[in-house]
């Protein structure tokens, strides 16, 4: 549990286990918030091309995330904000492992809108589930954010992540290379960055 100082009271960030309920709350962060626009323009991808619900639950963030059913191959976790005895959900983080060679993670984070941005929280977060996954015998943390996000690299760094050249062969289990190693954006568009636990 990570706690913040402000002047008007104290901030503590934390994350729970998400369950199967906050599914759909989590795919209308990511395509449908204030935010949104954002995510999806580096994302290459349009408001007529936003996925469906049915393919984010069945391609995208399937039971496992959710259920506890395969922590091997991931986990998602609500985001929690507490200050003066109000808890707000304000975004999602996960790790995800079946792509990935052994004790080798990948983190993906998102907040619910815009104005989250910029407070440090997402730092906050990837530290918490650092401290989750160093305790699951996870050894490396990968996380690719797109290059334009200058934002999210800070952040990430912050949390002390270091930009590497990314050589699949060293990350990624064989069979998952040609669909994984290009990342979420067009080849080279994307920033490898690499925590070792």
């Amino acid at each position: 549990m990570l706690i913040e100082h402000h002047n008007r009271g104290i901030k503590i960030i934390d994350i729970r286990k998400a369950r199967i309920r906050d599914r759909k709350m989590t795919y209308n962060w990511l395509y449908y918030s204030d935010f949104s626009d954002y995510l999806n323009d580096l994302g290459g991808i349009s408001k007529e091309a936003i996925p469906s619900y049915e393919y984010y639950k069945k391609e995208e963030y399937m039971d496992f995330y959710f259920d506890d059913s395969q922590p091997d191959k991931g986990r998602a976790y609500i985001i929690v904000c507490k200050k003066n005895g109000k808890i707000e959900d304000i975004g999602i983080i996960s790790y995800t492992s079946f792509h990935l060679l052994d004790k080798i993670t990948e983190f993906d984070i998102w907040l619910k809108k815009l104005s989250l941005t910029g407070h440090g929280y997402g730092t906050k977060a990837l530290l918490r589930l650092v401290e989750t996954v160093r305790d699951l015998g996870y050894e490396k943390v990968i996380i690719r954010p797109s290059k334009h996000n200058k934002r999210a690299i800070k952040s990430y760094q912050k949390a002390g992540f270091i930009q590497e050249e990314l050589e699949p062969k060293n990350y990624y289990l064989s069979e998952y290379i040609p669909k994984y190693s290009d990342g979420d954006y067009e080849s080279g568009g994307d920033v490898f960055m690499v925590l070792k636990l």
